[in-house]
């Protein structure tokens, strides 16, 4: 009977105690109305949206922790959107509905640090304001500093690891020995974190990735037909790796280009296409090969930008050239077609 009764007391407290260590968040966002907010995070792989009811710029919430504790809100139709870590805890939502990017989420000590990032360095460096390439680039110089003082400030944060991660995937010029240090002196627990595991991670991309002056890693990888071709059958000519995809415009853009460089180097450049497509995207990508009259041997993994080729070369930013040279050696690395036109011209004419 005792047993019983136990277990009815654990019954009725569930409840209770499920929502103590939910993620609840309370929020009052000026301006708003009754103008919906939304949740998005990641589960299993699957990417959900929730729609939260707002009445009178005020709303409650109990978010859904991501597959890496993460979420982010946003107001429908805004740029950009604001993350925060799902964890346990009541967390307080302010901001203004004519500032939706800088929505301030606190209450842990975990998103305390991050909202301190945001106020001190996200936001006052968003290169979305920059009107000029100069600017956008002073800006990222100055977010990319930010950054790496607030990560040295901050060792015990996950949010440090997690800002490590992006830093090293969007800046990769940075000197691998400054990422290697700040991953060092990340704490142990924040090293066993599953930010703290991209980290590691994406180090060993940084110290395998194509290096100019070394010869580049080989493989194989299938064209529009199925058929698989391996880089190491094109040793003995100048080869131009061209990663691209049919949904970026700038690719696109410069296939006159890279159509120019097909023709003059005609039987001393072999051009090789790798697009970031997924499965679905394949009937696309052909498409756009046919459309745009795109040039050379054209592959892709069909795995988005998680295939081995384009994450183990660290190809981040569409388009991506690699200019190889008859031992397989990278002779340079750019995102700016011309600047393969110039180098080419410098080798005289191969």
């Amino acid at each position: 009977m005792k047993l019983h009764f136990l277990g009815l007391a654990i019954l009725l407290a569930s409840p209770a105690l499920a929502l103590a260590q939910a993620c609840q968040l309370t929020g009052t966002i000026t301006g708003l109305g009754n103008k919906p907010l939304v949740c998005l995070y990641t589960q299993n792989g699957v990417r959900h949206t929730d729609t939260i009811r707002v009445t009178r710029d005020q709303f409650t919430y109990v978010a859904k922790p991501g597959d890496d504790g993460t979420a982010a809100l946003y107001i429908p139709g805004a740029p950009s959107r604001v993350g925060f870590w799902a964890e346990p805890g009541k967390l307080q939502v302010q901001g203004n509905a004519a500032q939706p990017g800088q929505l301030r989420v606190t209450g842990t000590p975990e998103n305390n640090v991050l909202a301190e990032h945001y106020r001190t360095v996200g936001w006052p460096h968003n290169v979305m304001l920059a009107k000029t390439e100069a600017e956008q680039k002073a800006v990222q110089e100055a977010y990319n500093q930010g950054t790496i003082k607030f990560i040295k400030a901050h060792p015990a944060a996950r949010t440090s690891a997690d800002l490590l991660y992006w830093q090293m995937l969007m800046a990769p010029n940075v000197p691998l020995a400054s990422y290697e240090q700040l991953a060092a002196q990340l704490t142990p627990s924040v090293r066993q974190s599953y930010q703290g595991q991209q980290v590691a991670k994406r180090l060993q991309i940084l110290q395998s990735q194509p290096t100019v002056g070394r010869p580049v890693a080989d493989f194989t990888i299938a064209d529009t037909a199925g058929v698989k071709h391996s880089l190491a059958t094109y040793r003995g000519k100048y080869v131009l790796l061209d990663f691209w995809g049919h949904w970026c415009s700038p690719c696109v853009q410069a296939m006159p280009k890279v159509n120019a460089l097909h023709q003059q180097y005609a039987g001393k450049l072999n051009i090789i296409g790798i697009a970031m497509e997924g499965a679905t995207s394949a009937p696309l990508w052909k498409k756009a090969i046919r459309k745009y009259a795109v040039p050379g041997l054209q592959l892709s993994e069909l795995q988005t930008d998680e295939g081995p080729v384009i994450s183990g070369y660290n190809v981040t930013a569409y388009p991506t050239y690699m200019l190889l040279d008859p031992k397989g050696v990278l002779v340079m690395r750019t995102n700016d077609v011309d600047d393969i036109t110039k180098k080419l011209a410098a080798l005289g004419g191969l």
